[in-house]
C-alpha cells in the first residue's frame, strides 16, 4: 500500500482520538462542578469514628484528640436562651465519652475552623434526634443538604407534638400579633441594615407586654424585646441596623443582615420561651 493512501487514515486515526481524548478530559474537570450541585452524587461521604471527650452546647462537641465538631443541619438554643441546657444535657447523654461515627458532607470546616459533621452513634442519628426532641430547629446551609428531607420531617413531628423549643404558649396572644418582614434592602443588604426590618402589630383587644418576649431566625440571630409594651391596634417596627428605640421603632444593632433573602423564619417568644408564632418565607 503507497504512503499516499497511509498518511489521511492516519491523519483522521489522530483526529478521532485527540477528539476523544478532548471529551474525556472535559467530562473529568465537569465532575467537581457537577458534585457541587449535586452533593454525595459522586463522592461518598467520608466516615470516621472517634471518641467524644465532652458536650460544649447542643450542637458542638470536642473530640478526644482537641478538635471541635459543628453539628450539620441543625441550632440548637444558645447560652442564655431556653432549653439551652437541656439540649446540651441531651447530647452528653446521647454522645458524651462514646466512641461515635462522624460523617462529612460537602463542606469540611466551618469559619471557625470546627469540623462540619453528622454523628451516628451506632443507629442512632444524633442531629436528628436533637431536631426530634424539639431541642434543636433545622438550619441547612446548602450545599450541605444531604439529610435536609429527614431533618424537616423530624421538625415538623416535633412541632406536631409540641415539644421543646415548640411547645406553644399558653398566652391568648398567638392569634392576634400580627407579623410583616420586610427582608430585602435596598441596595447591598449589610449596608443598608434599617431598610431590612419586622413590623409588629397587636390586633388584640387589649396591650401586649412584650418584655424579654425573643425574635429569632433560623440560625443564631436572636433579639430579645426591652421593657415594652404594645398596645391595642398598635404597631412597632424592629430594624435590623441601629437607632434610638422609640414608641414605634426598635433597633436589632446587628453589624450583618439577620433575613436571608432566599428564605427564612421567624420564630416569636414569649418570656418563658414558650413559641408564640413562627412565620416563614421562601425556601
Amino acid at each position: 500500500m503507497s504512503s499516499k493512501i497511509i498518511y489521511p487514515e492516519l491523519c483522521q486515526f489522530f483526529r478521532v482520538i485527540s477528539k476523544k481524548l478532548i471529551g474525556v478530559l472535559i467530562a473529568i474537570c465537569m465532575i467537581p462542578v457537577l458534585a457541587y450541585f449535586i452533593p454525595g452524587r459522586f463522592f461518598e461521604a467520608e466516615q470516621t469514628r472517634v471518641t467524644v471527650a465532652r458536650v460544649i452546647d447542643g450542637d458542638t462537641i470536642e473530640l478526644a484528640n482537641g478538635k471541635k465538631v459543628r453539628l450539620l443541619g441543625i441550632d440548637a438554643p444558645e447560652q442564655g436562651q431556653y432549653y439551652y441546657e437541656k439540649a446540651k444535657k441531651r447530647l452528653e447523654e446521647l454522645v458524651e465519652g462514646k466512641n461515635v461515627i462522624l460523617e462529612s458532607d460537602v463542606s469540611n470546616t466551618d469559619k471557625s475552623g470546627r469540623l462540619l459533621r453528622y454523628v451516628f452513634v451506632d443507629d442512632l442519628f444524633v442531629n436528628l434526634e436533637l431536631v426530634k426532641q424539639g431541642l434543636a430547629n433545622v438550619y441547612v446551609v446548602s450545599p450541605d443538604v444531604k439529610y435536609f428531607s429527614q431533618l424537616l420531617e423530624a421538625e415538623s413531628f416535633a412541632r406536631e407534638k409540641g415539644v421543646g423549643i415548640w411547645k406553644t404558649s399558653s398566652l391568648p396572644y398567638s392569634k392576634c400579633i400580627e407579623v410583616k418582614i420586610h427582608y430585602d434592602a435596598k441596595g447591598e443588604d449589610n449596608k443598608n441594615l434599617n431598610d431590612e426590618y419586622v413590623v409588629f402589630k397587636n390586633n388584640c383587644d387589649f396591650s401586649v407586654d412584650l418584655t424579654a418576649w425573643t425574635v429569632k431566625d433560623r440560625s443564631f440571630n436572636t433579639y430579645t424585646f426591652p421593657e415594652f409594651e404594645l398596645e391595642s391596634q398598635a404597631e412597632v417596627t424592629l430594624y435590623s441596623g441601629s437607632g434610638n428605640n422609640t414608641k414605634t421603632e426598635l433597633f436589632w444593632n446587628t453589624k450583618y443582615s439577620v433575613w436571608n433573602n432566599d428564605g427564612d423564619t421567624l420564630y416569636l417568644r414569649d418570656r418563658e420561651g414558650s413559641l408564640i408564632l413562627s412565620k416563614s418565607y421562601g425556601r
